[in-house]
């Protein structure tokens, strides 16, 4: 089943953020850190204790982005979704340039089923080529592609995936479905290549995969994918 990759934000300092001699001075790296231990307990799924020290981050830089970033992703897995919205918006008001943040944002428009929402902001995503984490942006267009059924254009963005890592493997295993599913066999059977190469042996690719070498009339492929079913049963 699609689903998003959540990317969280963690800015470099050091010391403790209780005991820092800058704490009560240098409110830049004060705010730094209260975001950095919040989006250590998010991680860990504390969220109560996430929000204080966003909540304090935000005392003393009220529109620091990453620390309305961190409230709206709190906000998101505590089930409040319409004051989570509120905290996104106002993280990309506060800085429109953090990709992270609007990539996280389509991931909450998608859980929402807002697909066609989540699609601008990605589309707009995608235009950060700097941006490290570029290559799930096109792995979240295609999820939303194939929500609307849409199942060229996943392809396509699938396969932009492969263009910035070759060696994805989820890119590769998305397309071995949606190549299966478009009757387009012999493409199909590159991905599972790749997919065997790399040792990728769970049960649903090779299930989809035993489907793609019977299409292909590979038996050398159909004996060893039948094996490895054989031997985890």
């Amino acid at each position: 089943m699609p689903h998003f990759i959540l990317i969280l934000l963690f800015i470099l300092v050091s010391g403790c953020v209780s005991q820092a001699p800058w704490e009560k001075v240098d409110y830049d790296r004060q705010a730094e850190a209260y975001t950095n231990r919040g989006m250590g307990y998010l991680e860990q799924g504390e969220t109560g204790r996430a929000l204080q020290d966003f909540r304090k981050a935000l005392e003393v830089r009220s529109a620091y982005s990453e620390a309305l970033h961190g409230t709206a992703l709190a906000l998101q897995q505590q089930g409040d979704f319409s004051l989570a919205e509120g905290y996104f918006k106002q993280a990309l008001q506060a800085r429109a340039s953090q990709t992270a943040v609007r990539n996280n944002y389509a991931g909450f428009l998608f859980s929402q089923n807002r697909y066609d929402d989540a699609r601008k902001q990605l589309e707009e995503a995608s235009k950060d080529i700097y941006y490290a984490d570029r290559i799930l942006v096109f792995v979240h267009l295609g999820y939303v592609a194939i929500k609307l059924d849409q199942p060229e254009q996943a392809t396509g963005y699938f396969q932009q995936a492969l263009a910035l890592d070759a060696n994805f493997i989820l890119a590769h295993q998305t397309l071995l479905e949606l190549r299966s599913k478009q009757q387009a066999w012999q493409q199909a059977e590159r991905h599972w290549f790749f997919l065997r190469d790399a040792q990728v042996n769970d049960q649903a690719t090779l299930k989809q995969a035993l489907i793609v070498v019977q299409n292909t009339g590979n038996q050398k492929e159909v004996r060893y994918i039948n094996g490895l079913l054989s031997s985890a049963n």
